[in-house]
């Protein structure tokens, strides 16, 4: 859901009630580190909500990449050539070959250097107009978000049978709103009370992905509710010192709390250091606690690489440290589930403790565009595995993949269809589990790491998901459908209307064996069911995002599967 600078007062007036999000909403990875653009950008691959919606398309003919013949002045020799230290028997039914004599490029603000390296060819390579590695430079140059259009075409060489590659490019503005979160969320006054209150969050990200014509993208974001903030910053180089391989970086800092159970019974316990005569501290031993409250702080640093594998797949290997300092957490303390009392586990160490790990991801990005998506496919897979060999705390491995595929209709809609899964094996920190916000578009998506209601899932099917928080099984399947409304230049490129929805799940993996208690028949299974409508609206400062689910979240009869 996206809205013009003419819309923006209107637009914060419905981010109140709902959600505003950004299409390129952070993966619900906790330990991400900055989006390595050196490749086609996946728009928020993962389980929650849809890619960005489509808008008007280039022509077919430019979106197949395939080139068009030689302008009428080039008067190009189709007959096959080769070098001339090369031999060749050429049928009379092979394909057209030029030799490439150079690459001229129009139109940019962007270094020559930045664009050439999207250019798989060398000066006196030989090649076919219909090989896909030249189908490839255009839809890799529009992947970087850099430019609004992207041509290719031929002109006469010097020689005969060579021929110029010619890229023309329209450059789009590049700073860009990555992400503009606000709305209302349940959270904890006080830990003495079950009393619910309804407090406003919002959030701002700013990205260069194009600082200078270098290439180079720096980020900036900051979320911020009466109790939680975030503060995150980026960097990445996608082509360092002009080699294949990328450097990104990632900084943040989250102030955060984290709630267990469902109607715990909770003896809170205090680090030595606190000051706990002060009646304003969180941790008041004195106090009766009725809520499963984990405050913490959390800093991490991370930093990784990426290379192209083919035009449309790509590998990212990077490393995350982060120090956690845990300032208040529950001595013991336990919750129904089912129809049993059973403890509370809060997997996190007391105190301070360290995350180490590595992430090994793959992305196959084969869409006609990287935000006005008509048709493609996008697919992404995760592998992140901590040890004691690189000091974590922790030994964990978390794995994760999605996969999307958008079709056009024929009168101009466009439908997409989703899927994702994950798992998690080992003892992993709470906030690397799945989280029902990662899952259910009808409760505040987290933000930079920070899960800003303490809502269950809604529940709407009446199953044991009631009982699930932060779990280490998740999957979700869903369908969105686009209903363009407009389609232009200037400050609005594109608005549409959509509606969506789909089932998740959400579990323990003991549960799916054994079950839990109180459950019986299809109950037992912790599924439920999203669904989500809005607008959204590409524009020269960001792709939004404008849905309601998250107000109707808050509708009691949707709530009464939470505690």
């Amino acid at each position: 859901m996206e809205f013009s600078k003419l819309a923006w007062g209107s637009a914060l007036a419905l981010c109140l009630v709902g959600h505003v999000g950004l299409a390129y909403a952070e993966p619900p990875d906790a330990g991400d580190v900055a989006p390595d653009a050196g490749a086609p950008t996946p728009a928020a691959p993962g389980p929650r909500g849809s890619q960005p919606a489509p808008a008007s398309p280039p022509p077919p003919a430019a979106v197949s990449g395939t080139l068009p013949a030689p302008s009428a002045e080039a008067e190009i020799d189709t007959t096959p050539q080769v070098s001339a230290n090369v031999s060749a028997n050429v049928s009379a039914n092979a394909p057209i070959r030029y030799v490439l004599e150079r690459v001229e490029i129009r139109g940019n603000r962007t270094r020559r250097d930045v664009i050439e390296h999207f250019v798989p060819l060398d000066r006196g390579q030989m090649f076919n107009v219909d090989d896909p590695s030249i189908e490839s430079i255009r839809w890799r140059l529009l992947g970087t978000g850099w430019f609004d259009d992207v041509k290719l075409s031929l002109t006469r060489g010097a020689k005969k049978g060579w021929v110029v590659l010619v890229i023309e490019v329209k450059e789009r503005n590049t700073l860009v709103i990555d992400r503009l979160v606000a709305g209302l969320s349940r959270v904890v006054n006080q830990s003495d009370t079950k009393k619910d209150e309804i407090r406003p969050y919002a959030g701002l990200g700013v990205t260069e992905s194009n600082f200078l014509g270098s290439g180079i993208a720096v980020a900036g974001a900051a979320v911020v509710s009466q109790y939680q903030y975030g503060l995150q910053l980026g960097y990445l180089d996608p082509m360092l010192a002009g080699s294949g391989f990328s450097l990104s970086g990632r900084v943040f800092h989250n102030y955060a709390r984290e709630f267990f159970g469902r109607n715990p019974k909770v003896a809170v316990s205090c680090r030595s250091d606190a000051d706990t005569q002060d009646p304003d501290n969180p941790c008041n031993p004195e106090a009766d606690g009725k809520r499963a409250v984990v405050i913490y702080h959390r800093t991490g640093f991370g930093f990784g690489t990426g290379h192209d594998i083919s035009g449309q797949l790509r590998y990212t290997l990077d490393y995350l440290g982060e120090y956690v300092d845990v300032l208040s957490k529950p001595r013991v303390a336990s919750s129904q589930r089912g129809s049993e009392i059973v403890p509370i586990d809060f997997r996190i160490n007391d105190g301070t403790s360290l995350v180490s790990s590595l992430r090994l991801g793959f992305v196959y990005d084969h869409r006609d565009h990287p935000a006005l998506t008509r048709e493609g496919n996008l697919a992404t897979f995760q592998a992140r595995l901590a040890t004691g060999l690189l000091g974590s705390s922790y030994d964990f491995a978390r794995f994760e993949a999605s996969f999307r595929h958008w079709f056009p209709l024929s009168w101009g809609h466009v439908i997409s269809l989703g899927a994702f899964a994950g798992t998690v094996f080992g003892d992993a920190p709470f906030f690397y589990n799945f989280y029902a916000a990662d899952l259910s578009d009808l409760l505040p998506a987290r933000v930079l790491e920070l899960n800003l209601d303490h809502r269950h899932p809604p529940n709407v099917l009446h199953t044991s998901i009631a009982e699930m928080d932060m779990e280490d099984l998740a999957a979700r399947v869903d369908f969105e459908y686009q209903l363009p409304l407009h389609r232009g230049g200037g400050a609005v490129r594109g608005v549409d209307a959509y509606f969506g929805g789909g089932l998740f799940m959400l579990a323990r993996r003991e549960d799916l064996r054994f079950g839990i208690p109180g459950y019986r028949g299809l109950a037992r299974v912790p599924v439920d069911l999203t669904f989500d409508l809005g607008f959204q609206a590409d524009t020269e400062i960001g792709l939004f995002k404008v849905g309601f689910s998250t107000l109707i979240g808050f509708l009691p009869a949707l709530g009464e599967g939470n505690p």
